[in-house]
């Protein structure tokens, strides 16, 4: 297959991925998303805000 470049890139990431996570249990991979998610929040300078009245939702605000 003739692809470009980046393409190429990104199937090799999406590989590499699975395959670090192809033997997780459920709450392994969702504390893995959640480890990922909060170095991003914290990276990007913004933090999560539970929405009032409403369990289990939030909404992303800068810190």
């Amino acid at each position: 297959m003739n692809e470009p470049e980046s393409m190429r890139e990104i199937h090799e990431i999406r590989e590499r991925i699975y395959e670090e996570r192809k033997g997780m249990s459920h709450e392994e991979y969702n504390a893995e998303v959640r480890r990922n998610t909060d170095a991003l929040l914290e990276e990007s300078g913004h933090k999560l805000i539970p929405v009032e009245g409403r369990p289990g939702i939030y909404r992303m605000v800068r810190a």
